[in-house]
C-alpha cells in the first residue's frame, strides 16, 4: 500500500513510509490525486517537467527542510487541479538535491484536463497543511505524514 488514511476531523490525514526519500515524495503525491479522484480514469494528454526549491533553513537533511519541500511540492501538485484544471496520473520525482542553501526536487508529471463527462472529483482538496506534517528518517528509510484541508 502505498499511502495509509489517517483519522484526523474534518481534514484528511496520510501516513506513508518507504525505504526512500524519494519514494516518499512520490507516494504522497500518488496519494493526492488517489484522494482527490478516480485516479485510473485519468490518461495521459501531457507530461511536463516542474521544480520545487524550499530554503535550506536547518542544514543539510534536516526533516523541517524537507517538510518545507513537500508542503510545497503538495501544493504546486494540487494548483495543477485548482488553477490550471489538470487532474495528474503520474508522478516521478527524479531528483531531490541540496545545495546553495536550498532543497529542490524535480519531477515529471503527466496528466489530462478535468472532464466532468469522464472524471468523478472523490474528495475536494483545498489544501496541504502543515499541521502534523513530518518527514523522518528511520533504521528502515523514512515516515511521513501530511494533512490535507478538505
Amino acid at each position: 500500500m502505498r499511502y495509509q488514511l489517517t483519522d484526523h476531523t474534518a481534514d484528511i490525514g496520510i501516513r506513508l513510509s518507504h525505504k526512500t526519500l524519494k519514494g516518499i515524495f512520490d507516494d504522497a503525491a500518488f496519494a493526492l490525486f488517489d484522494i482527490l479522484c478516480d485516479i485510473k480514469n485519468v490518461r495521459t494528454g501531457f507530461e511536463r517537467a516542474i521544480s520545487v526549491e524550499a530554503l535550506n533553513q536547518c542544514g543539510s537533511g534536516q526533516a523541517s527542510d524537507y517538510e518545507e519541500l513537500l508542503n510545497l511540492f503538495l501544493s504546486v501538485l494540487l494548483k495543477e487541479f485548482t488553477s490550471d484544471n489538470n487532474l495528474l496520473n503520474n508522478i516521478e520525482v527524479e531528483e531531490i538535491k541540496e545545495g546553495d542553501g536550498k532543497v529542490t526536487l524535480s519531477a515529471i508529471i503527466t496528466g489530462q484536463a478535468y472532464d466532468p463527462a469522464h472524471h468523478s472529483i472523490k474528495t475536494e482538496i483545498k489544501a496541504v497543511t502543515f499541521h502534523n506534517l513530518s518527514v523522518k528518517k528511520t533504521k528502515e528509510g523514512y515516515i511521513a505524514e501530511v494533512v490535507f484541508d478538505v
